[in-house]
């Protein structure tokens, strides 16, 4: 299985912001097809556990796993990081780092619905 999201992110070697698939990290490929293999099984009994509160159930607890599994790997690592402000600005300090996973929170149930359809599309192929 190969899943793909892009996001922006800053590619060292090239110097330059690039479109990354955020299922790139082998982590998150790997852990988000563990999940939607759970989830396709029985959607309806499907729960995510979070500390200290009640289990999120169904779709909504598939896409909260989704996004803790980006959250895992891709927060606040440099890796995954760009600088987000005005195109004109000069003063670096006033820039935004924004990393992939801040640029999924947004997204969580796109990017959910998108690792249900290419699994099953790949299943198909």
């Amino acid at each position: 299985m190969n899943f793909e999201f892009y996001v922006l992110n800053y590619d060292f070697n090239r110097q330059q912001v690039v479109m990354f698939n955020i299922f790139n990290n082998i982590h998150v490929q790997e852990y988000a097809e563990k999940t939607v293999r759970k989830y396709l099984r029985a959607p309806n009994k499907f729960e995510y556990h979070r500390h200290d509160e009640e289990p999120l159930k169904g779709f909504e607890g598939f896409a909260a796993e989704i996004l803790s599994i980006i959250m895992w790997q891709e927060w606040s690592r440099r890796e995954y990081e760009i600088s987000v402000g005005d195109a004109f600005e000069n003063d670096v300090k006033k820039l935004e780092r924004w990393d992939c996973y801040e640029q999924c929170k947004p997204n969580k149930y796109i990017i959910a619905h998108e690792v249900i359809r290419q699994y099953k599309q790949q299943l198909k192929d």
